[in-house]
């Protein structure tokens, strides 16, 4: 017979008691584990047991087998006193199993002869050992209780074909003691896995290797692309709730038996939705062990049958963010070319026997769920994400809307980050190409701070209104969080009052430094520090008062940044004037605004805040909507704030304006009527888009809406608008644009009373596009203000 996975000598019994140094040395000690062998393979080895209907032969020194016309026999070893207590067990064999043949092979264990455990059985799968691909391996170790001290081995023979029989040749019993924790499984960290590029989607909070087994990384580590993820099964029930030992004793069987580089799984889960980190390297450390080679993240279950509802939340969310990270679509398929040649196309997201029919694992409940599980995986992908720093409920109607502007349908969970009080979630799905709004007041109403995050699993874009009662305001949220941001306006000039809304969305403390620019170039500073996941808002006038300014934020980690004024006569926290507008994110040397009037009642203004240490030389253009112009020169010095009074220089008129500075500025425009008592600013667009969108609008309750476009292409552009009702009906309309001109659509005269509507702007021109929300005519007393912003861009084509 073959003798090369056995390390003993050729005598009746082999036990030998070796001691397993891991050779990933970490900052810690690693975990030591004993390990131990008993070896049947020879004549004198297999007679040593109790034989029934089965024969011994002398080919390659021993082999078991059926004896003549036999259809079933049963071979049960002599049961061994190990050499030491041992609580794992790992299997290596040899063994030929024709067609119409079975070979069963069980073991069992205990602390003394009168107290063995039942039979468990084994199989292979397609574990192999790395010294001999011959040798059949279970995929993971057998659990006993820690005190067994005896084992013992039973092959159970059938055929139901004549004269064929398995033939079992060498079996090696493997038993191990891994070492108990001396630490609380509760005290170790959990820490979020940095593996792999960014994503939108959390990435799980892990126990690292080098946390629960005292290793890392130091020889080179095998890479692959993973294109799926396979799912295990491994251990049962008599693990225990502190897995740490059976996970030792899983790494040291697939090093130090079976050869391996490392254990096969990328990560394991336990019972109680801990996720501990297996194979170091990572996602993408290659396994070419199992499932023939496929370039696959493997993750194992810990447990025999459904997983507890939080290791089921575990997995979810790990394959969420493993889908996300390495763009491995949950719900869609791979091809995977095999070995010997042939293709075949596998789910993403795979159970281990559906890629190996050979394996027994995971269990028949474990399987069943898979492919509600890979639903749930690709739902719970974060392919959106919104903030909000600006929120209040006890002074505001506050609406959130979504428009889902995917083919899919979308998960959207709206997260309400109110204080004081606890996080409020709302999931609901929208259709494709479907809105929804959430008005948060139907929640709660009783806080003045509810900064809010929206995570869709599709692409959606998210907007906020808000009604003061007096005044409106309505604009997209911030996609992505930032160290810097710029506003060009502000003033805390006669009863005008600035505040500075700063939400950190990171989980530790945030510090700010806040430095205001004015109108003369005079700067200030102001430190503030904010904890994680918590607002801060800054009055600006309790340290700078009547003035007019700008402002730059830098913050240690990405925040949100939002500023919120109030003005009028007689303003107060819930009455007056007001708008809100997320903070600038990048400065530019070219800025577009759509929108523009200075015929009665409105006061235009174009703020240009010039954060720079030099000079920068700006040029305002002004385009009516006839394609006439007129431009502005203006040269504003270093760390200075330059505001425009636009009815001073094109009177009664309707424009759209570009800004070129030959240093990148960040601008806003500024709308005020009604002797300015209410009022709408924003930032412009620092590039036309082919696609604009508007995720909220209406046109009942008195509501005008206009779309405004700004062509400032020397061609024309024939504009395509997409609108969603109320009721989710979609209507078209198409307007034709010549090159360098503007166009303004009444949308309220086009669809009268829709509570709701969302727009789609497609053109064949880069343009720029802008939405006019106003609560009665801002022509008439009966105006309660307005607002004005840009839709969301789509750049990406």
């Amino acid at each position: 017979m073959q003798r090369v996975l056995l390390l003993g000598c050729l005598v009746l019994w082999v036990s030998t008691g070796v001691t397993i140094f891991p050779a990933h040395l970490g900052a810690q000690s690693p975990a030591t584990v004993q390990t131990g062998e008993v070896i049947l393979s020879t004549v004198s080895e297999w007679e040593s047991g109790t034989l029934d209907n089965l024969i011994i032969s002398n080919n390659d020194d021993g082999e078991l087998r059926l004896g003549n016309s036999e259809t079933d026999g049963v071979f049960v070893s002599e049961l061994r006193n190990t050499s030491f207590a041992f609580n794992a067990l790992g299997v290596v064999w040899q063994a030929q199993v024709p067609s119409g043949t079975r070979l069963t092979l069980e073991a069992r264990g205990g602390g003394a002869p009168d107290q063995l455990g039942d039979w468990r059985s084994f199989v292979a799968g397609d574990a192999r050992s790395q010294t001999d691909d011959g040798a059949l391996a279970i995929e993971s170790v057998l659990t006993f209780p820690p005190e067994t001290n005896y084992v013992q081995m039973r092959a159970i023979f059938q055929s139901t074909v004549d004269n064929a029989s398995p033939v079992l040749s060498v079996i090696q019993l493997h038993y191990l003691n891994a070492p108990a924790s001396t630490t609380e499984l509760a005290g170790l960290p959990r820490v979020p896995a940095s593996y792999g590029p960014s994503t939108l989607t959390p990435s799980p909070r892990i126990i690292q290797r080098v946390d629960w087994n005292g290793d890392r990384a130091t020889e080179q580590i095998g890479r692959h692309v993973p294109r799926g993820v396979i799912l295990h099964q491994i251990g049962d029930g008599t693990i225990g709730e502190d897995p740490r030992a059976f996970l030792r004793a899983l790494v040291a069987y697939h090093r130090e038996v079976l050869g391996w580089n490392d254990t096969a799984f990328h990560f394991i889960i336990d019972d109680a939705g801990n996720i501990f980190e297996g194979h170091l390297g990572g996602p993408t450390a290659a396994v070419p062990r199992l499932a023939d080679g496929d370039s696959a993240i493997h993750i194992a279950v810990i447990g025999s049958g459904l997983p507890s509802e939080v290791a089921r939340d575990s997995l979810v969310g790990l394959l969420a963010w493993l889908g996300d990270a390495y763009d491995i679509a949950p719900d869609e398929n791979h091809v995977v070319v095999s070995s010997d040649g042939t293709s075949d196309r596998r789910p993403n997201i795979a159970a281990h026997s559906e890629v190996v029919p050979a394996a027994t694992d995971p269990s028949l409940a474990f399987r069943a769920r898979v492919g509600e599980w890979r639903r749930q995986a690709d739902q719970t992908i974060v392919r959106s994400r919104w903030y909000f720093a600006e929120g209040n409920v006890q002074d505001y109607v506050e609406r959130l809307s979504v428009l889902n502007t995917s083919a899919n349908e979308s998960s959207v969970r709206f997260r309400l980050l109110r204080d004081p009080g606890e996080e409020v979630i709302r999931t609901v799905t929208v259709d494709a190409g479907d809105r929804f709004d959430l008005v948060v007041n139907n929640i709660f109403s009783d806080t003045t701070s509810v900064p809010a995050i929206i995570e869709a699993s599709e692409t959606v874009i998210a907007e906020r209104f808000m009604d003061f009662g007096t005044d409106v305001s309505l604009s997209p949220g911030i996609t992505q969080p930032a160290r810097v941001w710029y506003f060009a306006e502000g003033t805390t000039d006669g009863d005008a009052r600035t505040f500075l809304v700063l939400f950190n969305p990171q989980s530790n403390t945030v510090n700010v430094t806040i430095t205001y620019i004015q109108n003369d170039g005079t700067l200030s500073e102001q430190e503030v520090r904010i904890p994680g996941l918590q607002r801060t808002v800054v009055t600006v006038a309790d340290g700078l008062p009547d003035a007019g300014f700008g402002m730059r934020v830098i913050a240690t980690q990405p925040i949100v940044a939002e500023r919120t004024m109030l003005f009028g006569p007689g303003n107060a926290p819930d009455s007056g004037g007001f708008h809100t507008s997320p903070g600038i994110l990048t400065l530019s040397r070219d800025w577009f605004f759509a929108e523009g009037t200075t015929q009665n009642p409105f006061n235009m203004s174009v703020l240009v805040l010039n954060p720079n240490e030099q000079s920068s030389n700006v040029s305002v253009t002004f385009q009516t909507p006839d394609g006439t112009s007129l431009t502005r020169r203006y040269a504003i010095p270093p760390t200075t704030r330059l505001a425009i009074d636009v009815n001073e220089v094109v009177p009664d008129l309707g424009v759209a304006t570009t800004v070129e500075a030959d240093r990148p500025v960040a601008v806003e425009r500024a709308l005020y009527w009604r002797d300015g008592q209410v009022g709408t600013v924003s930032s412009g667009a620092i590039v036309p888009a082919f696609t604009w969108r508007f995720a909220d609008g209406r046109t009942s309750n008195d509501f005008q809406q206009f779309l405004l476009f700004n062509n400032p292409n020397e061609n024309q552009a024939r504009v395509t608008v997409e609108f969603v009702l109320a009721d989710g009906t979609q209507e078209t309309r198409r307007v034709v644009m010549p090159g360098e001109s503007r166009y303004t659509m009444a949308v309220h005269e086009l669809y009268p009373d829709q509570q709701a509507i969302a727009a789609t702007v497609r053109a064949t021109q880069p343009i720029v596009a802008e939405r006019s929300l106003y609560p009665g005519d801002p022509a008439t007393d009966s105006n309660r203000g307005g607002a004005t912003a840009f839709g969301v861009p789509e750049m990406n084509e």
